[in-house]
């Protein structure tokens, strides 16, 4: 049987309460507390004000069996989380020195000296205890306030996870033995709606502690299936949400990119690209991801003002043609070509050994240049993947009008 313990967590900094920073420590341990059966009941972004943090230290006391609080342990002024802590609980800063002594010492094998200022990250609320931070200069610490524990974290990503994962885990499982985990499979689409995803499944019988997620992040959305640990039933229900998403999977169990990467090195695929209006965009994507970068062979990338023969008059064959000739210059596998944005209006295509492919596509919403760009780079690349796998090569995107479609036989 689940035990339910109310979790919050407390962002702090102007920074992320402004939006200068995305808080990605947040999401992350939304994600990660949900998957573990420890889900979030509630997240608040509290600036960098003394007062303003110890009323909603107190305030999430008061609801919360568990408050994660993350960001403000630094040495500068504006690092108030120690202090608003103490203030909450009605008790004094105190000098750790534990903790001080670590920060020395670490300081000395580096070869520096520490500066005053350091200091105020061994100042302490009375009675809190250390949550060590082996890689960062603030440490962690747990303090109780109206009977709810509170866990105080750096806002560094790398030293916040680290401490999660080690620390902070261990003690929520330890609260709650019999919490149970779930099971995540994960599901990366393109080309369909959240409504359209969310239609598709209206019929489908989930058993008993499974559930349907979804995360949209351009131009990507993301299907979950949660499940209890190990349950029996995973693979027939992931079978039918496979039927269902068809061909606009483009990532199973792990994103497009990799995927791609993994269908490239399997076939021995090189590849090369002429960018217009994506400006480099796919480029940079293929760089970041290992198995791409082994099989990119060479880009070009032409400005907006380029000429380029035909592009004006026959845009979708000018397309076609500059990723012909991308890929014979190159001497690779395939080739990808985007052309320049006419009037919203922009042409992508695919040469390879065996033929040609071109469509001609404008946005249905509107759209940034960086979105657009963005949309039409992984519309190139899922052109790509369709080749690599046998697919349809003319696909039906939510967000894009298929205006002309090409076919040229090798």
């Amino acid at each position: 049987m689940n035990q339910s313990i109310k979790i919050a967590m407390i962002s702090t900094g102007e920074e992320v309460l402004h939006g200068d920073i995305n808080d990605t420590n947040a999401s992350w341990l939304s994600r990660n507390c949900f998957e573990q059966g420890f889900p979030l009941h509630r997240r608040v972004t509290v600036g960098d004000s003394l007062d303003d943090l110890a009323v909603e230290l107190t305030r999430c006391s008061l609801v919360s069996d568990v408050v994660v609080v993350n960001g403000g342990l630094g040495p500068t002024t504006d690092d108030l989380t120690s202090q608003a802590m103490a203030a909450a609980m009605d008790v004094e800063l105190e000098l750790n020195t534990d903790w001080l002594a670590e920060l020395k010492a670490r300081f000395e094998r580096d070869g520096r000296e520490m500066p005053k200022s350091n200091i105020k990250q061994a100042m302490l609320p009375t009675g809190a205890e250390i949550l060590d931070n082996p890689i960062g200069s603030a440490c962690g610490f747990v303090a109780v306030l109206n009977d709810s524990v509170f866990f105080f974290t750096p806002g560094v990503p790398s030293e916040f996870k680290m401490m999660f994962d080690e620390q902070i885990l261990p003690r929520l499982k330890a609260m709650a033995p019999n919490n149970a985990a779930r099971d995540v499979q994960r599901l990366y689409t393109y080309g369909l709606s959240e409504a359209v995803l969310n239609d598709s499944f209206d019929a489908l019988s989930l058993p008993d502690g499974f559930e349907i997620g979804y995360r949209s992040a351009l131009p990507f959305i993301e299907v979950k299936l949660f499940s209890p640990r190990s349950a029996e039933q995973v693979p027939d229900v992931i079978d039918e949400l496979r039927e269902k998403l068809g061909e606009h999977i483009v990532g199973d169990g792990k994103p497009m990119l990799n995927h791609v990467g993994e269908l490239l090195a399997k076939r021995e695929i090189t590849v090369a690209l002429a960018e217009q209006f994506t400006g480099g965009w796919l480029a940079n994507a293929m760089q970041s991801e290992y198995e791409c970068q082994q099989h990119f062979i060479q880009g070009w990338v032409l400005s907006e003002r380029a000429q380029v023969d035909d592009a004006e008059q026959y845009p979708l064959a000018a397309a076609i043609a500059m990723a012909s000739a991308a890929r014979e210059n190159a001497g690779t596998s395939v080739a990808l070509a985007c052309g320049k944005n006419i009037e919203g209006k922009v042409s992508i295509a695919l040469s390879t050994l065996e033929g040609d492919w071109g469509i001609r596509v404008s946005s249905r919403k509107a759209m940034t240049q960086d979105d657009y760009r963005h949309y039409l780079s992984t519309l190139m690349l899922d052109l790509l993947r369709r080749w690599l796998e046998k697919k349809s090569m003319f696909p039906v995107i939510a967000s894009l009008n298929l205006l002309e479609e090409q076919h040229i036989s090798g």
